[in-house]
C-alpha cells in the first residue's frame, strides 16, 4: 500500500534537516557574529524566537510535497514575523526555508496560482528583511529598500524563474513527444487503411480473374467427362482448351502480381473495350453461345472506365456460366449516346434451375467499380427468368470518338431487343 500523500516524505525530511543544519553552520561561520565564548550577540528572547521560527519552518518543510502552497505561506510568514518583531541583524537566516519552499511550489503548483503565491512570499521576505535592518542598525531608508528588494529577488524571484523555465521546457518536450506519438499513430492508421484497401482491391481482382477462368475450366471438364467415351476427338480438343484456359489464368495472375510489385519491367495487360471481343471468344471456346453486339463508338470513356466495363462483362459471363451454363448470353456495348456508354450482359433462362450457392462478392465489386468512375450498375432477374446486368458509364468529353461498328455473329447491331433494367431484383448469386 502506498503511503498517504499527507505524510512527509523522506526526501522532504532530509531537506528540512539539511536546511536547518546549513543555517546554523552559516551563523557559526561568520566571525563578526561571535564573542570569545562562541555565543551569538543577540538578546535571549530574540534568540529563542528565531530558533522557534527555524524549528517551525523545518517542520513545515517536511510537508512541502503534499502541501506546497501552505508551506510557502507559512515559511514566508515566519520570516516576516522574525524580521519585524525580533530584529537581530541575522533574521534573514529564516529565508533559507523560504527558498526551499519556493523551489518546491514552483515545481508542484500550477502557474495560475503562482501568480498570487510568489508575490505574497516576495513581499513577506522584503518586509521581514527591511524590518530586521531597520530594527538592528541605522542604515538609510533607500539602502534598506534596496536591500529588501534584492533579498526578495534572490530568495523568491530568481529561483522561481529558473524552476519555471525548466518546467516549461520539460512540458514543451512532453508536448512534442506526445505530438510525435500522435503523428506516428495517425501514420500507422493511414498505412493500415491503405493496406486494407490494397487487400480489398487484390481480392476483387483475384475474384474476377479466378471466377471467370475457373468457371470456364469447370464447364469444359464437365463436357469432357461426357465426351470422353462417345467422342474422343472432341474430348481431346476440349482438353487442349482446358490447358489453354489454365495458361491464360496463370498469365493473368502473374500480371496481377507484377502490378502489385510495381515492377516497371513487367508487361502490363491493358484491358479496354477492344479486349472484350477476346473475352467473348474465350467464353465461346467453352461451348457456350455468346452473342456480341457493338453499337456506336466507345462513348469517349477513359481507360479506368473501360477497365470497369471489361471487368463487368467478365464477371457477368462468369456468373452466367456458373448458374445458367446451357443458356445463351448476349453482350451489348452501346456508345451511340454522346453523354454515356452502356454495357449490358443478359443470359436467357436456364433449362434447369441452378443449384443454390453461397452469395459472393461479384455484384458488390461491380457496383463499387462503377461508383468509382461515376457510373451506375443495375442487375436483376427478367420476367422470363433470365438475368440482366446493365452498366452505365458517363462520357468524359462532349463529342465521343467513333469506333468501327462490329457484330458477331451476323446479327443486327442495335439493341431494341434487349430489355431495360428489371423492375425486380435478387441478390447476386456469385
Amino acid at each position: 500500500m502506498s503511503p498517504s500523500p499527507r505524510r512527509p516524505s523522506v526526501t522532504d525530511v532530509l531537506v528540512a534537516l539539511g536546511t536547518g543544519v546549513a543555517t546554523v553552520a552559516a551563523v557559526a561561520a561568520a566571525p563578526e557574529l561571535l564573542e570569545p565564548d562562541h555565543l551569538v550577540v543577540v538578546d535571549p528572547v530574540s534568540w529563542w524566537v528565531t530558533g522557534a521560527a527555524l524549528v517551525l519552518q523545518a517542520v513545515a518543510l517536511c510537508f512541502a510535497r503534499p502541501s506546497p502552497r501552505s508551506v510557502l505561506l507559512v515559511t514566508a510568514a515566519l520570516a516576516l514575523l522574525v524580521g519585524v518583531f525580533t530584529p537581530t541583524g541575522i533574521a534573514n537566516i529564516t529565508d533559507a526555508a523560504v527558498l526551499i519552499a519556493v523551489l518546491r511550489a514552483a515545481l508542484l503548483v500550477p502557474a495560475r496560482e503562482l501568480r498570487v503565491l510568489l508575490p505574497v512570499a516576495a513581499l513577506c521576505v522584503a518586509v521581514g528583511q527591511a524590518g530586521d535592518i531597520v530594527g538592528s542598525s541605522s542604515v538609510p531608508l533607500p539602502t534598506v529598500i534596496g536591500a529588501a528588494i534584492l533579498q526578495a529577488i534572490a530568495i523568491v524571484g530568481l529561483p522561481s524563474v529558473g524552476v519555471l523555465a525548466v518546467t516549461a521546457r520539460r512540458d514543451a518536450q512532453r508536448a512534442r513527444t506526445g505530438e510525435s506519438e500522435a503523428i506516428r499513430r495517425e501514420r500507422d492508421a493511414l498505412v493500415q487503411a491503405a493496406v486494407a484497401q490494397e487487400r480489398t482491391g487484390m481480392a476483387r481482382e483475384l475474384h474476377d480473374i479466378a471466377a471467370h477462368h475457373v468457371s470456364s475450366i469447370a464447364l469444359m471438364s464437365a463436357a469432357i467427362e461426357r465426351q470422353i467415351d462417345t467422342d474422343p476427338a472432341l474430348a481431346k480438343q476440349q482438353v487442349r482448351q482446358v490447358r489453354e484456359q489454365s495458361r491464360v489464368l496463370l498469365d493473368d495472375l502473374r500480371r496481377l502480381v507484377g502490378l502489385l510489385r510495381r515492377d516497371a519491367d513487367a508487361p502490363d495487360a491493358i484491358e479496354t473495350l477492344e479486349t472484350i471481343p477476346a473475352l467473348v471468344d474465350t467464353a465461346r471456346a467453352t461451348g457456350r453461345e455468346v452473342d456480341l453486339r457493338v453499337s456506336g463508338g466507345g462513348g469517349d470513356i477513359g481507360p479506368l472506365a473501360q477497365l470497369v466495363a471489361y471487368r463487368m462483362v467478365q464477371e457477368a459471363l462468369a456468373n452466367a456460366g456458373r448458374h445458367a451454363p446451357d443458356a445463351a448470353c448476349t453482350v451489348a456495348l452501346d456508345g451511340s449516346a454522346s453523354d454515356r456508354f452502356v454495357a449490358i450482359v443478359r443470359n436467357a433462362p436456364p433449362a434447369s434451375p441452378a443449384a443454390p450457392s453461397r452469395e459472393g462478392f461479384g455484384l458488390l465489386g461491380m457496383r463499387e467499380r462503377a461508383a468509382l468512375v461515376g457510373g451506375t450498375l443495375d442487375a436483376g432477374a427478367d420476367p422470363d427468368g433470365g438475368w440482366t446486368v446493365r452498366l452505365t458509364l458517363p462520357s468524359e468529353a462532349p463529342e465521343p470518338s467513333e469506333l468501327p461498328e462490329r457484330s458477331e455473329p451476323s446479327e443486327p447491331s442495335e439493341l431494341p431487343g434487349l430489355p431495360g433494367p428489371p423492375a425486380d431484383s435478387r441478390k447476386d448469386p456469385a
